[in-house]
């Protein structure tokens, strides 16, 4: 039975509550390691009781995090709770500069990695917050949306959209709101979370940890959920409840899994982080037609308003508002952007807000239907993007004159991000350039697929940015050699068919060529059924030749060589994998980003796992004046 909807106190204290009803009970597993209810809480409280010990960890302040997904991550996370201060996930796979900046521009008064604790010469106060999630910014710098403990609480208890008190997946980039459904979500009502180990999610981890952990709940994107559906059919077999979100589901994919998995119940989710996690559902019972948002979740309320902020008709295109539980306090230290977005609710008790989408919707007989946006953001893999943020960072390379980013859809369903590039009177600029300066900024999800360089932009007679007329981008082969054994050339293959070109060479990088997290999946799949071989996702993306992944596979040769017939299994017929062996997953812990938070950019190894020793201050630390200390209330 799940936690009433309307439980009182923070998320430590409603999961505290949880572990005095099931202390025994499996909280949570991470590869060979499982926590009970009460050994998690046990663990959490001994190093809140450190980290209140320490200078900076007080009621009112932030502390980043920044650990590889795993049960210490999550200790760390209560504990921080549980210290009264509020937590900002710092994903060890973002850029540096993008890491500091968001610390800074948040005033957190320190970092707590798997080397100690930080402290940090900021003092900003939040009071009430639980946790701060950084989102893409139409200013050209991200804001940090900082939602309180009644947030998560009321979205993850006494909901009906799906069980909680059942054995949930963790698979979401930490980073996302989605994290705290699948991590919260059963902690708060009795269910076992099972965590992906890495940062990325490869569909072959998690088929092997739904497989082996009976899981029965999963919360995937739509366009993830395309590809399992596609490529890893077996990862759904035992799951019972499955949430999609973050982009439109596609009808024929649902239509599939439903076919496939008679007892799967499938939803479509709908919400912006500003609302937590999810503001509406919609229960798919069929596969044809566009799929619904839906209506809200219990204590949430939506609006369909008009310009003048007035009801329309049933039936009418009308801008979404999104009001009652759920709602963040508003953008740290922009209280300009939060006046904007978070406005008086005149539909509400005095004093209540609601947030102004930005989407656009109609209603029919009660059930929402998403219509479009009414601004430039967009989704790529069900990342939220501002392009304008993507062209502000381009935009400051010092060869680079005016730029436009846009989201293409030159391929049926694979709408992929590229930035158009004038270069500055008398400057030279290639694509390889710019996406070396965007990647030492921007999170992996937001650097263009492509780079054009124009001697101008294209303008209509108004002079606004003709989009029409702005050139497909070209995904062409870089002319390096052919391959030069049977491994090579198989691999090659694979490369040029998930990537749609002609041919590929062994030096050719997947990802100048188009590639993206999404297609390394599909790709990946390929080669475990066509050679009988797992490839991890993060060795492609360490090495994203057709070289180098056979380089990883030396064994390959050996059974190609002796035939077919005489390799490995390939994948079973249920969709799990079955290789002879895995080159490179992500079940293996990373070696970046789990020691100390250190000037130079680089990660220690951990010099304690206790969690109370201090470290010696960060280039962070120097940083100083990028928020003067003072990032102010997120409230408006």
């Amino acid at each position: 039975m799940g936690v009433p909807n309307g439980s009182p106190g923070g998320v430590h204290e409603v999961f505290a509550q949880q572990a005095a009803r099931t202390p025994g009970r499996t909280a949570l597993i991470c590869e060979g390691e499982r926590l009970t209810y009460a050994e998690l809480d046990a663990q959490a409280s001994a190093l809140a009781a450190r980290l209140a010990a320490e200078p900076g960890v007080r009621p009112g302040r932030l502390v980043g995090v920044r650990m590889e997904r795993g049960a210490e991550f999550v200790v760390a996370l209560l504990a921080v709770l549980k210290a009264g201060a509020g937590y900002l996930v710092l994903d060890p796979d973002f850029p540096e500069e993008r890491l500091r900046a968001v610390v800074a521009d948040a005033g957190a008064a320190a970092v707590l990695t798997s080397g100690g604790l930080e402290p940090l010469p900021y003092d900003a106060r939040h009071d009430g917050v639980a946790c701060v999630m950084y989102t893409s910014g139409s200013t050209g710098r991200p804001k940090g949306v900082a939602a309180p403990h009644r947030a998560i609480v009321a979205t993850v208890t006494g909901q009906d959209y799906a069980p909680f008190d059942a054995v949930w997946l963790q698979c979401s980039p930490v980073s996302w709101d989605a994290f705290a459904l699948e991590l919260w979500g059963p902690l708060l009502s009795g269910g076992t979370c099972v965590l992906h180990p890495g940062q990325r999610p490869d569909p072959m981890v998690m088929a092997r940890l739904a497989a082996g952990h009976k899981v029965t709940c999963m919360y995937l994107s739509s366009s993830l959920f395309n590809v399992i559906v596609d490529e890893y059919p077996g990862a759904l077999a035992g799951v019972r409840h499955l949430i999609v979100g973050g982009e439109a589901p596609s009808p024929v994919h649902v239509g599939r899994a439903l076919e496939r998995h008679p007892g799967l119940r499938v939803s479509n989710g709908y919400g912006p982080v500003e609302g937590m996690i999810f503001m509406t559902t919609h229960p798919i019972t069929a596969g044809d037609g566009p799929v619904p948002i839906g209506t809200p979740l219990r204590g949430k309320r939506v609006h369909v308003l008009d310009a003048r902020l007035r009801p329309v008709a049933d039936g009418e295109v009308g801008e979404l508002y999104a009001a009652g539980e759920g709602l963040a306090l508003g953008y740290l230290g922009r209280p300009w952007a939060t006046a904007e977005r978070f406005v008086a609710d005149p539909f509400g008790a005095p004093g209540e807000r609601m947030y102004r989408t930005g989407d656009l919707v109609r209603r029919r007989a009660g059930t929402l239907e998403f219509v479009g946006r009414a601004d430039e953001q967009v989704k790529i893999r069900g990342f939220r993007i501002e392009p304008d943020e993507v062209a502000a960072v381009l935009a400051a390379h010092p060869a680079a004159g005016r730029v436009s980013v846009v989201a293409r859809e030159d391929k049926p369903g694979e709408r992929r991000l590229v930035a158009y590039v004038v270069p500055r009177p008398g400057h030279a600029v290639d694509g390889e350039t710019l996406r070396a300066h965007a990647a030492a900024a921007l999170p992996s999800f937001m650097v263009p697929s492509a780079f054009v360089v124009l001697e101008a932009l294209p303008l209509t007679a108004t002079g606004k940015l003709d989009r029409a007329a702005l050139p497909a981008p070209s995904y062409e082969p870089g002319g390096s050699e052919g391959p030069r054994d049977e491994v090579e050339r198989r691999l090659c293959e694979l490369f040029a068919e998930v990537l749609g070109v002609p041919e590929v060479g062994v030096g050719d990088d997947f990802f100048r060529l188009g590639g993206d997290s999404l297609t390394v999946a599909r790709l990946l799949s390929r080669i475990h059924a066509e050679l009988g071989v797992e490839v991890g996702v993060r060795t492609l993306f360490e090495g994203p030749t057709v070289a180098a992944v056979a380089a990883h596979v030396p064994d390959l040769r050996h059974h190609l060589a002796n035939g077919p017939g005489n390799g490995p299994s390939g994948a079973s017929g249920n969709g799990l994998p079955g290789a002879m062996g895995v080159a490179g997953t992500s079940g293996n812990r990373l070696p970046d980003g789990s020691g100390n938070f250190v000037a130079d950019g680089s990660a220690d190894s951990p010099a304690s796992s206790s969690g109370n020793a201090v470290a010696a201050r960060s280039q962070i630390a120097a940083a100083g004046g990028a928020g003067n200390g003072r990032a102010g209330s997120a409230g408006n």
